[in-house]
């Protein structure tokens, strides 16, 4: 298991030094606070504008992906992921933004956090891994239309500092945790790089 080094807390208050989701973080609380699993200190350090979830706060079984819209194993994960919260009243999924394979996969990010603040988050998230192909400028209008974003308020949301420091401290949070690529997951405490079968998720679950 990998833990967080002394400069992740240095990093947030040097980086986001007026951000009020930070402002109650203590040293002792991410770092050696060990009352709490290492995955959920990443759930706990992350604003909830900054989670798109499926499945029951209390579930007894949490799955955390590390991802990208632009990663096809992504995409190819993700119909199986939303299908085993729905059946499966014991498990969430929580999916955090990881955008590593290019400039156009840190803009989506910001879009999808974006969105959550029209509470749309988690539908905007399902219907850009829904994309046939990939994503270009009239496809992304399109779902955007399609979920109903205000398109004024999303560009808007989209400039501000408090969104861009949400995906880059996600970012942070899975270098941190040793997501080199995408997909990674947290199954529970199991650390997961890399794709995984949706059956070999289920055999990790409680």
């Amino acid at each position: 298991m990998r833990y967080f080094i002394l400069n992740f807390f240095v990093f947030i208050f040097v980086w986001i030094p007026n951000s009020n989701a930070f402002a109650e973080m203590t040293l002792e609380k991410l770092i050696f606070d060990n009352t709490q699993p290492f995955h959920l200190k990443i759930l706990e350090a992350i604003p909830e504008n900054g989670k798109i979830q499926v499945g029951p706060e209390n579930a007894e079984n949490t799955i955390i992906e590390f991802m990208d819209y632009f990663c096809g194993y992504c995409k190819k994960i993700h119909p199986e992921l939303m299908e085993l919260a729905k059946i499966r009243n014991d498990t969430r999924v929580i999916f955090l933004q990881h955008p590593i394979l290019s400039e156009s996969s840190k803009v989506i990010a910001e879009m999808v956090i974006a969105a959550t603040y029209q509470n749309k988050g988690l539908e905007f998230h399902d219907e850009l891994f829904s994309i046939k192909g990939s994503i270009n400028q009239e496809k992304l209008e399109q779902v955007v239309n399609k979920v109903g974003l205000d398109i004024l308020k999303l560009r808007i949301d989209i400039t501000k500092d408090e969104i861009k420091n949400i995906v880059r401290l996600s970012s942070f949070l899975a270098n941190g945790a040793g997501a080199r690529g995408t997909p990674t997951f947290f199954i529970n405490e199991e650390f997961v790089p890399g794709y995984i079968s949706s059956q070999q998720i289920e055999s990790l679950l409680k």
